[in-house]
């Protein structure tokens, strides 16, 4: 008489990291004229790990 139990677990995680960056730069000539630049930079970063473990037992009477 043989039994066998088998189960899985899953597990998922799931990280998401976003970095932003903006700066700005102006600079004045001399007619009075007024130049404004804005960078703007995003990063996103999405990590993902999953661990599945599996186990099975198998029981002999």
């Amino acid at each position: 008489h043989t039994h066998t139990h088998a189960f899985t677990h899953t597990h998922s995680h799931t990280r998401i990291r976003t970095h932003t960056h903006s700066y700005t730069h102006a600079f004045v000539h001399t007619r009075i004229r007024t130049h404004i630049h804005t960078y703007a930079f995003a990063h996103t970063h999405i990590h993902t790990y999953a661990f599945t473990h599996t186990h099975s037992h198998t029981h002999t009477h």
